[in-house]
This record gives structure tokens, sequence and C-alpha cells, in this order.
């Protein structure tokens, strides 16, 4: 097996390089070379055009490109350069990049071979590479079909069907989807155990053949994959060999739920392995060129982890250090943790890219890491070197002021933070708007718990989207069953109801008698009234008033839902009534604390959707409901999801580009109005202590009342089925257990006395703090200016 010689010259990487270049100073502390852009629309500018220029390059050159939601922008932008490859060649950004014109990227030569798989799935189902590979890649870039090299992990070679008794494909080997390979050396009990240990190894011979393929073809010679949670590449999950070949393996809990969304929860996903190229595979030949895309602060612990660490099998990326051109692609705000020199710091402050506060950070994270409280830096007497920690020389230089004085100001900008947190705002109207239905509750539900008891305040809550994404076909399908049951056992004698049923005039009598159940401990009274609510809606729906023809329409959707192969696409129908069920359980929840449902609005925006690439939104449909919606209510304070771009899902990001159009709009018709912008993060990303204004302290009772609403109104999200790889459990646990962190952060700056010898008892009582940023609109303005940048640069890609 001979590895192929590569042409790795690059005029792409130099142009950007020089065109990005605010941690040229840093990068001799990397272990892997970097490029750094703004965001993730111009990283997959980047990465398309790298991939381009070595395609024309090595034409027939073996590659292997990944799959998913990572590759977004780099498909769009390559499927841009193709179509328009003459026009910027001639005045466009080839021509600015200087690449060779007598050269053009052939497509139809390259050697396709995909990176990983689902054990098993079927091709055909929307959610398997396979499916991805040929409608992005064969269909969408022009990639030959005939050398496109496929992982099937549904369909056996006909050389193994013989062995298996005929049998066609894996599904019919492991009826229930459970896969155990403990029986690939374990002695079987059955004939159904025996089946499935021929089964593995037969796929155990396909890994070991695909390897040999990638081995006789030459071995990779441009490798493109994202980076996990835990810092998986392909499916070589933290701790795999980087000696590792193609093989069929499990994967652990953080790969779990990253993919819960794909296969309809991580109860699915559990039952599953997959195969994947392995480490040693990608690295075979020398002259590869392997670049891992990164964006997004939920990237940049396990980016920094794998730049600033030795080879180890903790961090799979660092297997990378042995190639010389392997590359991270990265947008800034990956870069969070990246270690700095102190040149670098220096030229950023010159060039005005610090953040005002960085000094502040620098002083806190040493703090922290010596375990020292800000009262104790601040006392002149307590003879701490500055020499302690060498971020704390930086932070007095960067702010031209003593040790003592900096941690004097940063003491007393979280006190005034903390002041802030247990004050209610006075004569305020406040719209709290989410992407999802409980993204209110896991970001600050203790301080509604305090907002609505207020006479001065007044609580209005929008929901975006519908959030059928999160509600499992399993959990519609007991829903429906309840439903059927209500009206085979009691609704049918009760035409009355059934009457009733059919207004949507009376959606306060489904929640009030839901929370009346749930005073009297009375489930079946629960799920009653959950099926009232459901009736209601598909009453409306479908405007029927005959009995029998709905409990006939309900029978089959039973066996609509029954049948679905989860992660497949859905039916409208279903979307609808995984909405509806969402939307009620936000309208208990408000309940709770008696807001009204006239205070509750759900706008169903458009962008939403379970495409593999969802739409951004659009002003018509996205972004006018939104601003009616302002006019309407006209709110002093409204608060919204700020997380940062690529942390968690996306409609997170793309609900705030939304509401960030509609305010603007809205600021523009009143100019008078001084609206304030509360920005909050929950359990999908999180503010340090130096970027927040705004620290609320929070009770155990408040906890304690939060989990008690979760259980009782989130019913659906109750089995955690699409779960942060950060905590296997509940969503409200989850929120706990960072707020818990964020408060011991907080006693630790700000000393144990500070909260529990104060004459305050809400500091007394505190064991959990939640952060938010409380801006004024300019500052809000301000803050989001890289959501334009991002817009603008799309609109390029757009023309």
């Amino acid at each position: 097996m001979t590895q192929t010689t590569y042409n790795t010259t690059s005029k792409v990487e130099k142009y950007f390089l020089d065109n990005n270049n605010e941690l040229s100073e840093s990068y001799q502390l990397y272990n892997v070379p970097v490029i750094i852009v703004d965001n993730y629309v111009e990283l997959g500018r980047l990465t398309a055009l790298r991939f381009l220029e070595w395609v024309a390059l090595n034409p027939g050159g073996s590659v292997a490109l990944p799959t998913g939601k990572t590759p977004e922008f780099f498909i769009k932008w390559t499927q841009h350069y193709l179509q328009h490859w003459d026009r910027e060649m001639q005045q466009g950004i080839l021509a600015k990049i200087g690449l060779d014109k007598k050269l053009k990227p052939d497509m139809k030569s390259l050697h396709y071979f995909q990176l990983d798989e689902f054990f098993p799935i079927d091709p055909e189902h929307e959610r398997s590479f396979i499916y991805f590979v040929k409608k992005f890649y064969v269909n969408g870039l022009g990639l030959n079909p005939k050398n496109v090299h496929l992982i099937d992990t549904y369909h056996f070679k006909k050389s193994h069907k013989k062995l298996l008794g005929n049998i066609s494909n894996v599904g019919k080997v492991f009826p229930d989807g459970i896969i155990d390979l403990s029986l690939r050396i374990a002695k079987p009990s059955n004939e159904r155990d025996i089946l499935k240990q021929k089964a593995i190894r037969c796929f155990d011979e396909f890994c070991n053949q695909y390897e040999d393929d990638i081995r006789n073809a030459g071995g990779i010679g441009f490798f493109l994959g994202g980076i996990g949670p835990d810092g998986h590449i392909a499916f070589n999950v933290r701790g795999s060999s980087h000696y590792s070949h193609t093989r069929l393996t499990n994967i652990n809990y953080e790969t779990q739920a990253a993919l819960a969304t794909d296969l309809g929860g991580i109860e699915l996903v559990r039952k599953k392995a997959v195969i994947t190229m392995g480490l040693q595979t990608i690295t075979y030949n020398p002259d590869a060129v392997v670049i891992i895309i990164a964006a997004g602060e939920s990237k940049a612990r396990v980016v920094a982890d794998a730049l600033q660490h030795e080879p180890m099998l903790e961090y799979p990326a660092t297997c990378l250090q042995k190639l010389q051109h392997s590359r991270f692609f990265m947008t800034k705000s990956s870069t969070k943790f990246l270690i700095l020199s102190k040149d670098n710091i220096h030229k950023l402050q010159n060039q005005k890219q610090l953040t005002v506060n960085y000094a502040d950070k620098l002083l806190i994270e040493g703090a922290l890491r010596k375990n020292v409280s800000l009262m104790e830096l601040a006392k002149s007497d307590a003879h701490i070197s500055l020499d302690a920690d060498p971020a704390w020389q930086i932070a007095t230089g960067l702010s031209q002021t003593s040790l003592e004085h900096l941690a004097e100001q940063c003491h007393q900008h979280l006190q005034e933070s903390i002041e802030r947190g247990v004050k209610l705002p006075h004569n305020s109207r406040i719209l709290h708007t989410a992407p999802h239905h409980d993204d209110i509750e896991l970001a600050y539900f203790p301080l509604l718990h305090h907002l609505v008891r207020s006479e001065n305040i007044e609580n209005y809550f929008v929901y975006c989207t519908s959030g059928f994404t999160a509600v499992t076909d399993h959990y519609l399908l007991s829903c429906l069953q309840d439903l059927h049951a209500v009206f085979q056992n009691g609704i049918s004698y009760e035409p009355d109801i059934f009457k009733q049923l059919q207004s949507m005039d009376n959606l306060k009598d489904d929640i009030t008698g839901y929370l009346n159940a749930i005073a009297q401990q009375n489930p079946d009274s629960q799920h009653f009234y959950k099926s009232t609510r459901l009736a209601r809606q598909l009453l409306n729906d479908r405007a029927m008033s005959d009995f029998d023809q709905f409990n006939d329409y309900v029978n089959d959707l039973v066996k609509m839902v029954a049948a679905q192969e989860p992660g497949r696409k859905e039916p409208d129908i279903v979307k609808l009534m995984k909405g509806w069920l969402r939307e009620f359980e936000a309208e208990l929840a408000w309940a709770h604390l008696g807001i009204n449902v006239d205070h509750v609005s759900h706008l169903r925006l458009h962008f939403y959707s379970d495409d593999i690439f969802p739409e951004y939104p659009n002003y018509e449909l996205d972004v006018r409901p939104i601003e009616k919606l302002l006019e309407k209510i006209k709110p002093t304070i409204i608060t919204l999801a700020l997380d940062p771009e690529g942390s968690g899902p996306d409609t997170h990001y793309k609900t705030l580009i939304a509401l960030a159009e509609a305010i603007d709009r809205y600021v523009e018709n009143h100019r008078a109005m001084k609206i304030r912008i509360w920005g909050y993060r929950n359990v999908w990303s999180r503010y340090d202590v130096y970027d927040v204004n705004t620290i609320i302290p929070v009770s155990l009772n408040s906890l304690a009342v939060l989990h008690n609403l979760f259980n009782n109104c989130f019913l659906s999200q109750k089995s955690a089925s699409f779960p942060s790889h950060e905590l296997d459990g509940t969503f409200s646990e989850l929120a706990q257990k960072i707020w818990v962190e964020q408060h011991d952060m907080v006693m630790k700056l700000m000393g144990y006395d500070f909260f529990y010898n104060s004459p305050n008892p809400l500091l007394r009582r505190a064991y959990a703090a939640i952060f938010l940023k409380d801006m004024s609109y300019p500052e809000f303005s301000r803050y989001i200016e890289s959501v334009r940048r991002l817009l603008k640069t799309k609109e390029e890609l757009e023309m």
C-alpha cells in the first residue's frame, strides 16, 4: 500500500492569515496551526476556498467530508464558487487570492470516503449520513457516484447473506434495535445471539475492507471534520487510540446527547453503535491536509484542549499534531480559552480589539485559580505579589492601576451587580421572550417568582417557535392514546363536553382543571385535561363537529404515530400536535403564578423547522409578527436569550436575529421610550461573572419550586430525551447545577461573610445565583454587532 503524494501549497491560507492576524503573536503557543475568522459564515467561506484550491491542485484525490449541521456553510460556499468560478476568478475573491487561472476544480474526479455512520440505520432514512452524502455531496457538489465509498450499516454484502441465512438487513437481526457489541467475543446463549454475533463479525470484516480501500487509494488527501463536545473527531470519542482503524464501536454519553435530535431521542441513540474511520486512518498519509472547523463558544474548551496539550488519548484531535498540514479553522468566539501571549494582548489593546473588561477577566480568573477573594487582593497589607499569577501583571498593565485598586474596582462592580439583582424594577411592562417553551424557566425562573408578585410590574410572555422538535414520538403517542381513552371512557357519554371542546374560548378551563389535578395529586385528572386541550386544538384545526368522525380521526392518528420511524420527516399534523403540547406546558407554568393565558403569545415563527439546514429569519414571516407584538404590548423591558454564536441549538441564535431586527424597528418608531434589554442564558451556554451586571441570589425554596413546576408542567421534557451533553438528567437539574456553580464562584470572589453575615436575608439564604446582562438599547445594539456582520457576510453568499 503506497501513500499518494499531494500538492499541499496554499495561497488561500496565506490570504486569510494576512487578513485575520489578531492572534498571530500567539500562534507559537498552539500545537496545530490555526486560522481565525469572524463568524461561522466566514468560516464556511474559508473552508470552501481551501477545499476547492486543493481539488484544483490534486485532481483524482481522496477526500473525506463531514455530515450533519457542521458543514452547512462549507457546502453553500462551495456551491457558490463552483457556480461562479469564472466570475470570481476574474474580479472576485479568487482573483484577490491569486489562484492559477489555468486550474479549475474537477469534482467528478474525486474519490470520496464517508467518515462514519450510525449502526444500524437504513440508508434511505433522512438522518442517515449516506442520505446526507448523496443529497449534498453527490447531487449538491457533483461528486461521481462511482467514486463514492459509503458505509452502509443496514444491508449485508452478498457474501455475508448466505452466512446469515439469506437475511437481507441488520434490522431483522436486531429487531429491538439494541446493539450489544460484547457479543463479538461472548459465548452466545441462544440462536438469536448466534445470529447477532455473526452480524457483528460481518461488519468487522466490512470495516477491515473499508480500511484497506482507503489505504489502497493512497490514504485520505483532504479531510474536513468538526469537533464534538468531548473533542471527538469523526466518532473517535475521548479516549480513542491514536492508532485506531475503521471499526464498529460504541460512543460515550456526550456524543449520544449531541446526536439525540437526529434520531428522535437519546433513548434510541443509546441502543445504537457506530462505524467510524479511526484516527490512524485519518492521519495515514503524511501529506494529508486535515482541517478541523470549530464555531462558537461551545467549542472553545475542546479546541483549547486540542491545541494546548501534547498528544494524549483524552484529547483525540491531538493526534493531528504529527501532520505537517493539519489545521484548525475557527471563529473568534471559539478562541475564548486559548492562551494569548503578553505581546498579543497589548497588540489587541492597541487595536481596540479587547473587551473593555479584559483586565477584570484576567484579575478574576487569577483570583479563582489562587482561591483568594477580591477583598484580600484589595488590602495593601495582604502582601500578595503580582508575581503570584502571571495574568495579574498583564491586568495591571492594561488598566494602568495597582493590583489593589483593580481588585477593589472588581469587588465594587460585583457588589453593585448583586444589589441590582435583589431590587425589582418599578412601573414596568416586561415582555419575556423565548425561543423554546422552557427557556425562560431554565434561565431565570427564581427572578420571575418575585416579578409576578409585584403590583407595579406587568408580565407578558412570547414563545417564538413551536418547539415541536423537542417532543418525542413516544410522548406524542402516549398523549394521543390518553385522548382516545378519554373519549372512549367518558366524553362519549357527555355530549355537552364535546360541544364545549369545539370552542377555543375556554382554554383557561383546561389549565385550571389541570392545575387543580396537580393540587389533588390526581394523575388521571391531569391526563384528562391535557387530553381536552389536545382535543380542542384538533377539533379547531380540522373544523370537525361530529363525535364519531373525530374519534375515528384520533384513532388514525394513533396508528400513524405508532408506525412512524423516529427521526424521519414528520407530517405537518404531527408537528402541529407536538407544538400544541409544548404551548400548553408553557401556559401551565405561568398559570402556576397567576398569569392569564391572554398574557402568553405563541408566534410559531416560520424559520423554525426540522430541516438539517433550517432557514434564516424572513422579515414578513418572522420579524413582522414580533414587531406587531411589540407595538401591541409596548414593553419597557424585553428579555431575550443572548447565547453566543454556535452555542446550543441554533434556534436561539436565529431567534436573536429576528428579535434584534424587530427591536431595531420598534425603537425607530418609539425613540422617546428608553427600553431596557435583559440578556439571559440558560443550560446551553453561560456567562462569565465579569460579563454581567446583574447577579440574582437564589434560595433553596426557589430551586424546589422550579423542579416542582418543571416536573408537573413540562411533561414532554421529564424523560430528558434531548439532553445537554453536560448532564445526564433533566434540564431543571442542569439549571440548578449551573446556578450553584455560579454562586460558588461569586462567594469565592466576594468572601463567605459577604453572604452569610449579610443583614439582607436574600443574601443569607442564597445557595445559587443567576447571571443577567441588563442593557440599554444602544448597549444591546453594540453587543450584537457580530450578528450584523454575520448577516452581511451571508448576504454576499446569496448574491
